[in-house]
């Protein structure tokens, strides 16, 4: 095996058990995570808006509801990544998420968005190259 390979297998075993550690932690953060949002948002808006007024609240009320479309689509990306994540899964799973991925990270320069796309894109074609 030659040492290129050697390395590229020995990154590929690493990255898919950190993929697998993190999907199995992300399934039980999230959860909470929602929770917080959810509960702990209604609550900071409604001081908010008392303390400060309407507009002010409506403000707080939309970066929760932007956070919690956010977390959605990190849910979905998780996901459909599987239960036992692989590389190809993994980045399949952007793949399908992209859109939304990019809408909760506020990436809306059309530029940006198609050299993101073209990036994951090309990750895309790297394992079926590989035959991973």
């Amino acid at each position: 095996m030659s040492w290129f390979a050697n390395l590229e297998h020995n990154f590929a075993t690493f990255a898919e058990k950190e993929l697998a550690a993190f999907s199995k932690e992300a399934l039980t953060i999230e959860p909470i995570l929602s929770s917080i949002l959810q509960y702990g948002g209604m609550v900071l808006q409604t001081v908010v808006t008392v303390e400060a007024g309407q507009p002010a609240g409506a403000i707080v009320g939309k970066v929760i509801l932007d956070a919690q479309a956010g977390l959605v689509a990190i849910r979905s990306t998780v996901y459909d990544a599987g239960a036992t994540p692989s590389i190809s899964s993994t980045i399949a799973s952007i793949q399908t998420n992209l859109n939304a991925l990019l809408s909760a990270g506020h990436v809306t320069n059309p530029t940006s968005v198609a050299n993101i796309t073209k990036v994951v894109n090309a990750l895309g074609a790297i394992p079926s190259a590989l035959g991973a």
